[in-house]
C-alpha cells in the first residue's frame, strides 16, 4: 500500500503554481499513469504549456477559468476537464480570496492525441 498525504508543506514549484507528485512517485510498476495536486494562490495562473500525455483536470475547491487552445471555460468544483496531449492549456484563478485546487491526472500519449 502507498500512502500520500496531500499536505501543504510537500507542495513544490511547477507550472508557475505549487504542485505535490502523489503518483506514481514510487509504484511506477503499478499504473501506466500519474496523478498530482495542483494549488493556484488567489488571481494567479498556470503557465501556459503543453506535453505529449494526455491529462484530465479533477477540480476540489475554488473557481476558475480554464483555456485549451482558443476555447475557454469557467471551472469550480463541479468540473472536470480532458486535455488532449499536444493542446497548449492553462488555468487561472479568479477569485481574489480562494485557493482554486485540482487534481492532475495524466498518462502517455501512445496512440495520438485524443479526438474531441
Amino acid at each position: 500500500m502507498l500512502i500520500r498525504r496531500m499536505d501543504d508543506t510537500q507542495l513544490s514549484d511547477a507550472y508557475g503554481i505549487r504542485y505535490q507528485q502523489l503518483y506514481p512517485h514510487g509504484g511506477e510498476e503499478l499504473a501506466p499513469w500519474g496523478v498530482g495536486r495542483a494549488v493556484v494562490e488567489p488571481g494567479g495562473s498556470t503557465e501556459p504549456h503543453e506535453h505529449t500525455e494526455n491529462e484530465v483536470f479533477v477540480f476540489l475547491s475554488g473557481t476558475g477559468t480554464m483555456t485549451i487552445g482558443d476555447e475557454s471555460c469557467p471551472v469550480d468544483a463541479s468540473t472536470s476537464v480532458l486535455i488532449p496531449a499536444g493542446s497548449r492549456h492553462h488555468v487561472a484563478n479568479t477569485s481574489a480570496t480562494e485557493r482554486l485546487v485540482f487534481l492532475s491526472v495524466y498518462w502517455p500519449a501512445e496512440h495520438g492525441p485524443i479526438d474531441l
